[in-house]
């Protein structure tokens, strides 16, 4: 089944019916001993002219609005990337340091060969963390200011176009 649903057609407005009926039928006063005051004449609605530059000005707005977001959504979405590509190269570095530093351990005959294999791949594993932390970082820096920019500098012509005063 479509989830699409029919329009409506527009419903007549319901007060300016009321409005117009009121005006056609003349006000019947009932007979009383002193003068009725007549009813004060009801004021007409006037409906301001739509201003179509104003409504323009607003669509455009909208729209610069939502390219500004869209742009946004793409430099997080690379940054993302970016950020998995990097921890899958970590990931990969480590099980091949954990593979080669197993294949080690099963070489050693002495207690203090085990020991000095441990603290070499302790010492790799170490460096790798760290660099692949660096990076990361720096990954995750370029992106926040790539995603934030399109939206801050929305914001910066947001406030020049306003005036005031």
């Amino acid at each position: 089944m479509s989830d699409i649903k029919a329009k409506r057609a527009p419903r007549e407005s319901v007060q300016n019916e009321s409005l117009e009926a009121s005006a056609a039928e003349p006000i019947a006063s009932a007979p009383t001993e002193a003068p009725a005051k007549p009813a004060p004449a009801p004021v007409p609605v006037a409906a301001a002219p739509p201003n179509a530059a104003a409504a323009d000005d607003v669509f455009a707005y909208g729209q610069q609005a939502w390219a500004a977001l869209a742009e946004a959504q793409a430099a997080a979405a690379r940054g993302f990337e970016a950020l998995v590509g990097e921890i899958n190269t970590f990931t990969r570095s480590e099980i091949a340091a954990a593979t080669d530093g197993a294949t080690a351990m099963l070489g050693v005959k002495t207690l203090a060969e085990a020991v000095e294999v441990n603290l070499g791949y302790a010492r790799r594993s170490f460096d790798a963390l760290i660099g692949s932390t660096a990076k990361l970082s720096e990954i995750g820096v370029k992106t926040a200011a790539d995603a934030s920019r399109p939206i801050v500098t929305r914001f910066g012509s947001g406030w020049k176009a306003m005036h005031f005063g």
